[in-house]
């Protein structure tokens, strides 16, 4: 049998660069000031590291040696700003970053191994050129050897790749990746603050199959590692001389689950904690160098904690973890939802930084033409399940005038149950679905049919900005001078006209969304409790730079003005007293 042993000399062949067909869209998100989207072209634009990468993964399977270029991964989270929201512990070091791709794969990161390492470690690489055989493989190599091996210098690199170039193991190296989350596990760890540091032993619980506590390491092979004890923030403290047991080795003795998407967390009883990730602690060469030390310079650990997490690699000590009490696996797998998302009432400005964050999360979305036109930078070739404007009443009701009102209404339950149907057996493919809906979708949303199919526990609402938050803005009166306004629509005011006596008699605002086309047959009801001078203000394309209109008028001129306006739905109805005054008096 022939040995494997890869004898060539490798020469690099720039001419062989690989670029994504796709113009695929990558985000970052989650706990950062700044989300991003950009696309491959713009991530190329950015300062780049080069790094050489030999693609051999756990199962000992050979996918190439490349030298790929792209900006750092630390370089695009510092230009996204990562931000701690409402939390007792401020530092970053028990982050966790997130990475996908388009085939709903993911990998973990730790914080501290993406910024207390060297920024070419980890890449986002845009660029990929195979270093390919100056010698033909043949002249030491029988076909059926080296066939295979030369085929994976020729494959296409889905671009843009997470590249971990310090893993042994190249398994954590995702291709055409989709988005980078900044995860905060928020662990409901509550430190208590003591005279003396101190944890007699630890427990190692979470995603293992055998939880374990320890009082003591020492039946475990041990090793000696130095540490230069530098903080970022009491500075350097100087060398000190470890010996422990390898937190992998005692992760393995709790059988800890193999998942590239997992963390582990290390905490003490004061609330200090660290994170690591699964491939520093079980892909990388120097896995060994994370140590749970229990002597520190040839004595016991007393005066910190009995047991110590030291992480030698890093070029900070901040996720050294003095008297360890819990090391908690935790699997950072994402349940499949509903996203329901407001996109806004007009152009896509006025959408939301967490819209367009849980766009990056969708594997597959429902959303108008309009939308996916408007969108397709954050859609790109994803899956559409289907349209929901071809299930709004207004729009369904023009097929066949021959049908009746009961035979519409049953044609229309049975188009909506399809489409639900097709929600439904996407979340059961484990993919999570963005509905998109126009302007916020609490206030008429196009998705509520979908409450009777979808169980409410899968389903997350993102708000979003309505035509009524824009329309208001460009009425400049206070609204709700007299103390409420009431948000509704035609077909409730004709069936609750002791409604609309209530709010003429407080002297509220009322405002009609979808009453344009049907305002003419509203008036005769509204002057049976508003006076004919009564200010009314009709809101034009709201949200539409250079089509926005409003138009001053009162109720006794406003049907004729109405009448007159050839647009007749994308508009709103204000009518009250609220709309004349600009004092700043109320009620």
């Amino acid at each position: 049998m022939k040995r494997m042993t890869v004898c060539c000399i490798l020469v690099l062949v720039f001419a062989a660069e690989v670029w994504a067909d796709s113009p695929q869209m990558m985000s970052v998100m989650g706990e950062v000031k700044h989300p991003l989207t950009l696309s491959l072209e713009e991530l190329g634009k950015l300062e780049s590291e080069s790094v050489r990468l030999n693609e051999v993964f756990r199962d000992s399977g050979f996918h190439g040696v490349f030298r790929y270029r792209g900006p750092s991964l630390r370089a695009l989270l510092e230009l996204a700003v990562i931000q701690k929201q409402d939390t007792d512990f401020t530092k970053a070091i028990d982050l966790a970053i997130v990475v996908r791709n388009k085939d709903r794969q993911q990998v973990s990161l730790s914080w501290g191994e993406v910024f207390y390492r060297n920024p070419a470690d980890v890449i986002i690489a845009t660029q990929a050129a195979p270093v390919m055989p100056h010698a033909e493989c043949k002249q030491c190599h029988e076909p059926e050897i080296y066939e295979p091996w030369f085929n994976e210098l020729q494959r296409p690199v889905g671009l843009p790749k997470l590249v971990i170039a310090n893993d042994f193991y190249t398994d954590r190296c995702l291709e055409d990746i989709t988005s980078i989350e900044v995860v905060d596990l928020h662990p409901d760890i509550h430190g208590e603050k003591k005279e003396r540091l101190f944890s007699p032993a630890f427990t190692i619980c979470g995603q293992v199959e055998k939880p374990l506590t320890f009082d003591s390491v020492a039946s475990y092979p041990h090793f000696e590692v130095m540490s230069k004890q530098a903080g970022d923030g009491r500075g350097y403290h100087g060398l000190k001389k470890f010996s422990g047991a390898s937190l992998g080795t005692l992760l393995t003795e709790a059988k800890i689950k193999s998942s590239l998407s997992s963390v582990v967390l290390v905490s003490a009883p004061d609330g200090y904690r660290s994170l690591l990730s699964y491939g520093e602690l079980f892909l990388s060469p120097y896995a060994q160098n994370v140590i749970v030390a229990d002597a520190m310079d040839g004595a016991p650990i007393d005066d910190d904690g009995k047991f110590c997490m030291v992480t030698l690699d890093d070029l900070s000590a901040d996720r050294c973890v003095k008297a360890v009490e819990k090391i908690e696996v935790i699997e950072l797998v994402e349940t499949p939802k509903l996203y329901i998302i407001g996109v806004g009432c007009a152009e896509a400005n006025l959408i939301t930084l967490e819209a367009i964050s849980c766009f990056a999360k969708a594997d597959a979305f429902v959303c108008s033409e309009d939308l996916k036109k408007r969108f397709t930078r954050y859609i790109g070739d994803k899956p559409v399940l289907f349209d929901p404007i071809q299930s709004l009443e207004k729009t369904f009701h023009r097929g066949d005038p021959n049908l009746s009102e009961q035979q519409r209404k049953e044609l229309l339950r049975k188009q909506r149950a399809t489409e639900a149907q097709k929600v439904i057996n996407a979340l059961k493919e484990g993919k999570t679905v963005a509905y998109m809906d126009y302007g916020d979708p609490m206030i008429f949303g196009s998705w509520r049919f979908l409450q009777d199919f979808v169980d409410n526990s899968l389903m997350e609402i993102v708000p979003g900005i309505s035509s009524f938050n824009v329309a208001s803005a460009l009425i400049k009166r206070d609204i709700t001078c007299n103390g409420s306004v009431v948000i509704t629509a035609p077909q409730d005011l004709k069936a609750k006209e002791s409604m609309i006596q209530a709010v003429a008699e407080c002297g509220d605002t009322l405002a009609i969304f979808m009453g344009l086309k049907d305002f003419e047959n509203l008036v005769p009801l509204l002057r049976k409790y508003y006076p004919e001078t009564t200010p009314v203000c009709l809101v034009y394309e709201a949200g539409f730079t250079g089509k926005e209109r409003v138009i001053r008028t009162t109720l006794h001129e406003a049907p004729e003005v109405a009448r007159q306006e050839k647009e007749k739905w994308l508009g709103l109805i204000y009518i009250g007293p609220c709309l004349e005054s600009i004092s700043s008096s109320c009620k």
